[in-house]
């Protein structure tokens, strides 16, 4: 069975904790209120490679930790602790890189030399407790992978258990026995001394040293990736290190000899069956172990009965495991990009000052200019810095999310990265963010494009989808896909089709229509009128609501002075209430073309309206919308819309909704301010400059008049002036 479901070129970092590899580290600290910033020096001095054995976790190093004026050591201590737990963290964490189905055989020492003290109690009690917990946190980040632990003295392999896919049969028979003599761990290490330190294998006449034999009979022959633990804290890191799934990548000889398309460049692929559960009256031997079981399941390919999952068939060699086990698994496909750490300055121009994730208060910022130089600190996301860098510690004690901005202490970037495997920030603004419906809306949303009503031909009303613009007058006749629902409950699809017979309203009635005056800055100008502060609300009746081919019946008093106003109106899709601009497609249902038809005789002047628009704008009829409900997925951007008003086939207005002074988010949260929006509320969004009201000579509607209103992406409403 392959290692891994995906191969990769050799563009990742190393993956195992190996300690860092340049010959020098930058260091950050967090600055508390008062104090200077205190500075960690590394000397290191330049020498050829060594092994990762070899490194400064090997030895004492010479590093010097350099007092503040105080004679306190606390912020240089601070300093190396949070480098110390930053250097859990992967540093390659590009997508599709990680193998997640692997093969671990763990070899513990039984030897005497486990009963030193040099670990608390003893090695022996230390090394049994870190494997207790490596097989938890193996199976935890390896859900469909095996392991097989081995226990070796005196030359004797000991089988602790057998390779399997439950935790439980590892943790459980590991051996609590005092450790042989020393046999074993004597012949090693006299070996180790008679070995020169520059033997490799390559030179001629000479045997590998017995460290380099063990790399390379373990290994494969990578030297890059053995490492030996100096004390109790690093076994610990070096061990957990090791659970989560190395990057992937192409041995060196397959990329240069293999063409760019051949198997070896390609992505290996793993068969997988999930298997049946089967519940057994009687004892059958599984094909696993030889053992008679009570059920178990059965193999999808061969149907051989194996007793746990994940597992390989004995029979067919498939690999079976539950959804349950690959779904676990999304973290290792996905990795949560390591997070940017973050500069004073950055620190000042997002004003952080709590952790989003724990709430813990961060220092504060020194004044500009009087931080020390930061040695190529970065300022947080828009830094770009390499997932491959190495991990080091902020200034400022913050670590900034590249997706959401937000801000965290070293603790829960640790949570974050190697528990939760997610950002909380991006997850808080998922639940209120335009990423987020609620499930009303994303059912109404899902299940339409472009929402419209009609009635069939045998006379039924009903709500159909249209999957294209179309030509309003073409709407009518044509067949569309049949939708059940409403508004309030949301839409779902039916599977069944009908013939458009008469197009109505999209909307059959509605608690209130809100309208926006004065919102255009051309319209404004031609107004010469002043932007108002807030935008200028007025209210319409529901029985002002018509269809996009109705008749519009204008009363003789309104006759004189009768107006038109092409505008995009937007109708709400669920009940709200204090609504941020932010998030205000969370609320939207979608967007369709209105017409403020308006008797300006009772608008203009002050004197007759008292300063009101509503009473204009409100008798029945007056508010004509449609011919569809065009959907935010449509429409993802209302801000980058084109529409024109036409009256007998000529152009009056015509505009892009960038010349709006209120945009639709900033629209929605003023109406919502301590009031609720109802679900299938609209909302008239103001009109552009070219209204007949301010033409020469004015361009008042005339029975008969047909006024055509048509916006992008949704269609156009053409409704005729009748006079009474």
């Amino acid at each position: 069975m392959a290692d891994s479901d995906y191969d990769f070129d050799d563009e990742g970092s190393e993956d195992e904790y190996v300690g860092p590899r340049s010959g020098t580290s930058s260091t950050r600290a967090q600055s508390t209120a008062g104090s200077k910033r205190r500075k960690v020096e590394v000397a290191v001095k330049e020498a050829p490679r060594r092994k990762a054995w070899e490194t400064e976790y090997s030895r004492t190093v010479e590093k010097t930790i350099q007092p503040a004026h105080d004679g306190t050591l606390g912020q240089s201590v601070q300093e190396r602790e949070e480098e110390r737990k930053r250097k859990r963290l992967r540093k390659d964490t590009k997508p599709f890189q990680r193998g997640i189905i692997r093969h671990v055989v763990l070899v513990l020492d039984l030897s005497e030399a486990m009963n030193e003290k040099d670990m608390r109690p003893n090695r022996y009690v230390t090394m049994i407790n870190y494997t207790q917990d490596y097989i938890r946190d193996f199976f935890e980040q390896n859900p469909i992978s095996q392991m097989s632990v081995l226990g070796m003295h005196d030359g004797v392999c000991i089988r602790v258990s057998e390779l399997s896919g439950n935790p439980a049969d590892h943790s459980d028979p590991i051996p609590h026995p005092e450790p042989r003599h020393k046999g074993s761990h004597c012949r090693i290490r006299q070996l180790a001394e008679s070995g020169s330190g520059r033997h490799t294998p390559d030179s001629q006449g000479m045997r590998p040293r017995p460290d380099t034999q063990i790399v390379i009979r373990t290994n494969a022959g990578d030297e890059s990736e053995y490492t030996i633990a100096t004390d109790q804290e690093m076994l610990k890191e070096l061990l957990l290190a090791t659970t989560t799934p190395p990057v992937i990548r192409q041995s060196a000889s397959a990329t240069t000899a293999a063409p760019p398309q051949s198997s070896e460049s390609a992505a290996a692929l793993m068969m997988m069956g999930f298997p049946s559960r089967v519940v057994e009256d009687q004892l059958t031997m599984c094909a696993c172990h030889g053992n008679l079981t009570m059920g178990g399941y059965t193999c999808s390919r061969c149907s051989a009965k194996v007793c746990s999952l994940p597992i390989t068939c004995p029979s067919c060699e498939l690999t079976l495991l539950l959804s349950t086990h690959l779904a676990r698994s999304y973290h290792h496909l996905f990795p949560l990009r390591n997070w940017a750490t973050v500069s004073w300055s950055r620190a000042r121009e997002k004003g952080s000052q709590q952790c989003v994730g724990c709430l813990t208060t961060f220092s504060s910022p020194p004044r500009a200019g009087t931080e020390p130089e930061t040695d190529g600190q970065v300022n947080g996301a828009n830094s770009h810095e390499e997932d491959t860098e190495e991990q080091k510690a902020s200034e400022s004690g913050r670590y900034e999310c590249r997706a959401c901005d937000s801000h965290f202490c070293i603790d829960c970037d640790m949570f974050a990265h190697m528990v939760l495997h997610n950002c909380p920030g991006c997850l808080g603004r998922l639940e209120t963010g335009a990423y987020r419906r609620s499930f009303s809306t994303t059912i109404a949303m899902a299940a339409f494009e472009r929402l419209i009503r009609f009635q069939t031909d045998g006379g039924k009303t009903v709500y159909g989808n249209l999957t294209k613009e179309t030509s309003t007058r073409e709407i009518e006749g044509s067949s569309v896909d049949v939708l059940d629902g409403d508004v309030k409950s949301g839409f779902r699809t039916t599977g069944e089709k009908a013939r458009v017979g008469k197009l109505l309203s999209p909307l059959p009635t509605t608690n209130i229509i809100l309208c926006v005056g004065l919102n255009y800055r051309r319209h404004a100008e031609e107004c010469n009128l002043q932007i108002p502060e807030n935008p200028a609300i007025f209210m319409k009746p529901s029985d002002a609501l018509a269809g996009p081919l109705d008749e519009i019946p204008i009363h003789k008093d309104c006759q004189s002075m009768l107006d038109y106003e092409g505008e995009l109106t937007v109708v709400i899709g669920k009940d709200c209430k204090n609504v941020s601009a932010s998030n205000f497609q969370d609320y939207v249902l979608g967007y369709t073309v209105g017409n403020d038809v308006s008797a300006r005789n009772y608008q203009l002047p002050a004197s007759v309206s008292g300063g009101q628009f509503g009473y204009a704008k409100s008798f029945d009829k007056f508010a004509p919308i449609g011919p569809c409900i065009a959907s935010t997925k449509v429409i993802p951007d209302p801000q980058k819309l084109q529409y024109w008003t036409k009256v007998n086939g000529e152009k009056r207005q015509e505009t892009g909704t960038d010349d709006m002074i209120y945009t639709i988010g900033e629209i929605i949260e003023h109406l919502s301010r301590g009031t609720t929006l109802r679900a299938g509320t609209a909302i008239l969004t103001g009109t552009p400059s070219g209204v007949g009201f301010f033409m020469e000579p004015k361009g008042f509607l005339k029975d008969g008049d047909e006024v055509e209103i048509y916006v992008q992406g949704i269609g156009s409403i053409i409704n005729k002036m009748k006079f009474e």
